[in-house]
């Protein structure tokens, strides 16, 4: 219960990533000539500026007592060691929209968010057969079935959003970062699907 206690309000602050796909699509809809540029240059500078704070903590630890009283239960074992997620994440981000289509980056981003983060509350609190490590199968299903209503509802075909929906949560189960790895991986998967898909349709 404690793991899932902490789990709930890792994701809580998780829930700021929504900030990035939101802008693209509000940005989109203002600036659509520009909302690439912008949503890259937004990510870019919290990127910078999450890494030199990063380098600071790991260096000379979190600047206020209170501060660090509130961030370390929140930590992750390696992440009060090296650099904490939402670095990753940001990168991630920045990947995932310079190299996909807008539907594809933002489905990619909001898998990362919601589906990541509802496998994580459902695999803490509920979850009961072990696949790898810590990872159970009921984590791994909630990021499926999430994965898939979200890119099923911004990408087609439809084939697309399952493979990406698959991808993601294969990817979680691995020992990599999944805030680096589930936007760029879901992405890629549903960008090659669609590609040959379309291919194939042309002939």
């Amino acid at each position: 219960m404690a793991r899932y206690r902490t789990e709930l309000r890792r994701k809580y602050i998780h829930l700021i990533g929504l900030i990035v796909p939101a802008l693209y699509w509000v940005t989109d809809y203002l600036i659509p000539s520009y909302s690439r540029q912008v949503t890259l240059c937004f990510i870019a500078f919290f990127l910078l500026l999450f890494m030199a704070f990063e380098f600071y903590r790991i260096r000379h630890g979190i600047p206020h007592k209170e501060a660090e009283a509130i961030a370390k239960p929140l930590m992750r074992s390696h992440e009060k060691r090296g650099i904490g997620g939402h670095v990753f994440f940001a990168a991630g981000a920045f990947v995932a929209i310079l190299a996909y289509t807008k539907e594809i980056a933002i489905a990619a981003l909001l898998i990362s968010v919601l589906a990541d983060g509802g496998a994580a509350i459902v695999g803490s609190r509920w979850g009961r057969h072990k696949l790898i490590g810590k990872k159970t199968l009921e984590g791994s299903l909630t990021l499926f079935l999430i994965a898939l209503v979200l890119a099923a509802w911004l990408v087609k075909p439809l084939l697309a959003a399952f493979v990406g929906a698959i991808v993601a949560a294969c990817v979680e189960l691995l020992p990599i970062n999944d805030n680096l790895m589930i936007p760029i991986a879901a992405g890629l998967a549903m960008h090659v699907v669609r590609y040959f898909t379309e291919a194939a349709a042309a002939l």
